[in-house]
């Protein structure tokens, strides 16, 4: 594969920025930001990006969700916390989406000293809805934090997401099960181009019954009050020859040097992301991400006559403040798909080359040759909350598989006390493949209860 625009990227772009983040589904900074603030929004796991994450102060969940956030150096004295959640469902009528059933959500906060936070989740929530239920199981999170020397280093297994929108991201998304991984965090200053914050993963994982290798890092900066600017890639590879090298070289030369001299083609997958935000004002902002699959390299990195069909995916999206108490986000969303394969695919290479795990996108969820518009309403009362998500899908091209159909969810909640909440609920989900679809409809009622 031939991306090589990363790499001219990677040395024209040093002034990056973080971009928009969401914590993924599982993480437990949702459970203190509902602990703390009681409110029906936060009961109700509304998904927040880091900068909408407000805590008071003087709680121990603040000071958790501080020290998560970057915000706060050290755990002073903390004890453990201990979280539990508990959902019942029920259906109206002829609901044919989900049946009645109970779900569970325990979490657990250990600070190890000063230094180090033990974080560990069970619950059965996924392993009970969503796409490919049975690929998740009861232990979503568990992973220790250490935070020294200027660094975060984090080691253990969870679900991971990078930028993007609300939609999900591009490059780094939580659709698939937990991942054994190891990760770290810090500030580099490098001459002339000022500071930067960095961040790199390395996960392992079996599929189909052979070890798997995922990784990503990315350079991120803030310019001024208002831009932020980020760069990032990405791999998925069916194995890692020179052990470390892999981890201390641009991810696209450590593929073209291999592939070029040691390698068949098809052992390594290849992303590069980039991503741009505009402060708006106050809580509004705009955003773009782009990710490059394949992309033919300019002659002077390797690129004549090579046959490389462009594979790219594309994020626009915005998120507005309409009122105080209302949300508004629309994005934009189109993967490639080519004769040979999509965004995110194998291409005619072992499945395991494609950017999936257990069935599900390690991408974006709407996959390969799409066209796909995503927008999301919140509006919160004094105990009332409103969310209102649509989903539209085409494909982009004809000639290539790809969903079709809309997607509604609509959800009435009802704060019945300071823990917990009463939610009316319909779903309608008419997104197909070709002419195949199981269309599901349904009403139901479901409550959720903090303690």
């Amino acid at each position: 594969m031939r991306q090589a625009l990363c790499l001219a990227l990677w040395g024209a772009l040093v002034c990056l920025a973080s971009a928009q983040q969401l914590p993924p589904r599982d993480d437990p900074l949702y459970d203190l930001l509902a602990r703390q603030t009681s409110s029906a929004s936060t009961l109700l796991r509304v998904p927040r990006s880091s900068d909408e994450f407000l805590f008071q102060s003087g709680t121990a969940e603040t000071a958790y969700a501080q020290w998560k956030l970057g915000q706060q150096k050290r755990l002073d004295k903390m004890s453990p916390l201990f979280i539990g959640v508990v959902d019942g469902f029920g259906y109206l009528g002829d609901s044919n989406w989900r049946t009645a059933e109970l779900s569970y959500r325990l979490v657990a906060l250990v600070p190890l000293g000063e230094e180090a936070l033990l974080e560990l989740v069970a619950s059965d929530g996924r392993r009970l809805s969503g796409g490919n239920p049975s690929a998740f199981d009861t232990l979503p999170l568990a992973r220790l934090t250490v935070q020294s020397g200027g660094a975060r280093w984090q080691i253990g297994r969870a679900n991971l997401r990078w930028d993007g929108g609300y939609s999900g991201g591009l490059m780094v998304n939580d659709e698939v099960p937990p991942v054994p991984y190891a990760n770290v965090q810090f500030d580099w200053r490098l001459p002339l181009i000022g500071t930067w914050r960095f961040e790199q993963f390395l996960a392992q994982f079996e599929q189909d019954g052979k070890t798997t290798w995922w990784g990503a890092r990315r350079f991120s900066r803030t310019y001024g009050t208002r831009w932020q600017v980020s760069l990032g890639e990405a791999f998925k590879a069916l194995s890692l020859p020179d052990g470390l090298t892999s981890q201390i070289v641009p991810y696209y030369l450590y593929q073209k040097w291999l592939s070029d001299a040691r390698r068949q083609s098809g052992w390594i997958n290849y992303f590069a992301e980039v991503g741009v935000q505009y402060q708006l004002s106050g809580a509004e902002r705009i955003y773009l991400f782009w990710v490059i699959d394949d992309i033919r390299a300019p002659d002077f990195l390797g690129g004549r006559g090579a046959n490389t069909p462009r594979k790219t995916a594309l994020l626009v999206g915005v998120r507005l403040k309409p009122t105080p108490n209302t949300r508004l986000v629309l994005e934009g969303i189109r993967t490639d798909g080519t004769r040979n394969g999509g965004t995110y695919g194998a291409s005619g290479h072992d499945p395991r080359y494609a950017y999936t795990y257990k069935a599900l996108p390690i991408g974006h969820p709407f996959g390969a040759n799409q066209l796909g518009f995503y927008g999301r309403l919140d509006w919160e009362g004094e105990r009332w909350v409103v969310t209102l998500e649509h989903i539209n899908r085409r494909r982009f091209h004809d000639f290539y598989p790809g969903a079709q159909g809309s997607f509604w969810n609509l959800q009435v909640g009802y704060q019945a006390s300071p823990s917990s909440i009463v939610v009316l609920q319909y779903r309608s989900d008419d997104l197909r493949e070709g002419t195949t679809g199981n269309p599901k409809t349904g009403w139901w009622l479901w409550f959720r209860a903090q303690f």
